[in-house]
């Protein structure tokens, strides 16, 4: 299968060619490993999710990777909490510690607030449940996730802190 062909079945399966769409577990091994050394270029994430991911081990690689993004964001505040409790203590538009985007207009509290559902949602939806169960998950899928992932760790890399880091 082409890199280009990939890529679409990654970003949307319906609009690869027919040829394209094939069974996940008929994808070569190369093909994902490549997709994935061009699009996981997070030091951290790749440090999490790399060697689980070239194993097979697909629900440990996007755990893993959620994993990430929770670290960081304490790393980055000093908080102890994890999951929905830490994303809505850092991320909360009322009184961030962490802001993505200057200002208060209404599109700047939205996006605030965005970022915190997108990261509480990652929680709760893939980490969470391949916590608690033994899942098997689709590698084209978990390459969508680990990107996913990859970004929301970009924008909380970006964002400005808004008081002192809180040590516990």
């Amino acid at each position: 299968m082409a890199r280009q062909e990939l890529t679409l079945l990654l970003i949307d399966p319906a609009s690869a060619p027919a040829e394209s769409q094939v069974a996940p577990d008929s994808i070569p091994e190369s093909d994902l490993h490549a997709t994935y050394d061009a699009t996981i270029l997070d030091a951290d994430l790749r440090a999490a999710t790399r060697s689980r991911f070239v194993t097979e081990h697909y629900a440990d690689a996007v755990e893993s990777g959620v994993k990430a993004l929770n670290e960081l964001v304490r790393a980055r505040t000093g908080r102890t909490e994890d999951g929905d409790e830490l994303m809505t203590s850092v991320f909360s538009p009322n009184n961030p510690l962490l802001r993505i985007s200057a200002g208060n207009s209404k599109s700047s509290q939205s996006a605030q607030r965005g970022h915190m559902q997108l990261c509480q949602g990652v929680v709760a939806a893939w980490r969470n449940p391949r916590a608690h169960e033994n899942l098997s998950d689709d590698p084209a899928r978990v390459l969508v996730m680990l990107a996913t992932v990859q970004e929301l760790m970009a924008i909380t890399r970006q964002a400005t802190r808004t008081r002192k880091r809180r040590t516990r």
